[in-house]
């Protein structure tokens, strides 16, 4: 005798449906959860290369690598040669071909100085650079096309891992108060750093960190993905003479300045693609960043609660955007003498 075959049922189709969604709903998360932890892995992982590069660097020359300089390629005092920490770094980083490839009598920008152009250094600035490019940062290569100071395009490769300079030196008598220095600077004196001047130790005073960054095609300040995309400009009336009032006075400025923070890693200035400062806390809003060496320009992410910074011994921790601002400006200093709250 034969049975006839019993079909599924709507009331079953609906659950087993149902069901899928469910689990489906349970694992989203953890995929999204896994990817972000990988991204944040290979974020870290870039910037204890970088912290190799600069020990590297270190032992050969016994002091830090200069973050950018302010000489002059024919001593007219009109022409800075611009060139970024992270391009010193180049042959500690198994780069030794690109930085071969670097004249450092010549600017980075062709478009600077007064007797611009100068193509000199145009292959090494678009050349893209993965471990200066943290994959959670996933906007548009902004540096893909940079309309120069002539308005004149080329191309350049980007950047989210500033040095630190310290605290902007609009506070501190125009000296950089972070483990930084600037060759031949005409207007100050700044003196090598080495691990000797670094009185606060290296555990406690940060050498890099990550922004990110801008988006030369504009970008709406009022989304908020996008507050840290942009550097704004802090009005005159509302400053107050003090870091931390004047990066309160940041917080609340909506009137953008630029779109172009990490627009080319060869090039010093901060917001560009040299420096950041300890001004403002993590993850908070960038202001009138751009030329050398100040500004507001702040350590930021997308990770979630925080910013992953480089210490001077090496290590990569995460810092939260909650941070103690005493705490974080302490992390800036090089010998100030502070005392760091643990837990940061």
């Amino acid at each position: 005798m034969r049975c006839a075959s019993r079909g599924i049922t709507l009331i079953e189709l609906t659950a087993t449906l149902a069901t899928l969604g469910v689990a489906a709903s349970l694992l989203l998360p953890a995929v999204v959860a896994g990817r972000e932890a990988a991204r944040q892995a290979r974020c870290s992982g870039h910037l204890r290369q970088i912290g190799l590069a600069v020990h590297a660097y270190i032992a050969t020359h016994n002091a830090l690598p200069p973050s950018g300089s302010d000489t002059d390629r024919l001593g007219s005092g009109e022409t800075p040669v611009d060139h970024s920490m992270k391009a010193r770094l180049l042959a500690f980083l198994d780069q030794a071909r690109l930085f071969n490839a670097i004249n450092f009598s010549q600017p980075i920008n062709p478009y600077e100085g007064s007797e611009a152009p100068y193509f000199a250094n145009v292959t090494v600035t678009a050349t893209p650079m993965e471990v200066f490019v943290c994959p959670a940062d996933t906007g548009a290569d902004i540096g893909e096309a940079f309309a120069g100071l002539r308005g004149t395009e080329f191309e350049a490769a980007s950047t989210n891992y500033p040095n630190n300079l310290g605290v902007t030196p609009t506070y501190t008598g125009n000296v950089l108060n972070g483990p930084a220095y600037f060759l031949g600077c005409r207007d100050r004196s700044l003196p090598l750093v080495t691990l000797a001047t670094v009185r606060d130790g290296a555990a406690q005073t940060a050498v890099f960190s990550e922004y990110v960054r801008g988006d030369a095609k504009g970008a709406a300040p009022g989304v908020a993905a996008n507050r840290l995309r942009v550097s704004f400009s802090i009005p005159w009336s509302t400053r107050t003479g003090t870091p931390r009032g004047d990066s309160l006075a940041c917080q609340a400025s909506v009137e953008a300045r630029g779109h172009y923070k990490g627009e080319f890693w060869a090039h010093h200035d901060p917001g560009r693609g040299g420096g950041y400062f300890h001004t403002n806390p993590p993850n908070t809003k960038s202001c009138n960043g751009g030329w050398f060496p100040y500004g507001w320009v702040t350590a930021s992410s997308f990770h979630p609660g925080g910013v992953h910074v480089l210490f001077l011994d090496g290590a990569v921790r995460f810092v939260s955007q909650g941070v103690n601002y005493s705490t974080w400006l302490a992390l800036g200093t090089m010998a100030g003498d502070e005392v760091a709250s643990d837990g940061f």
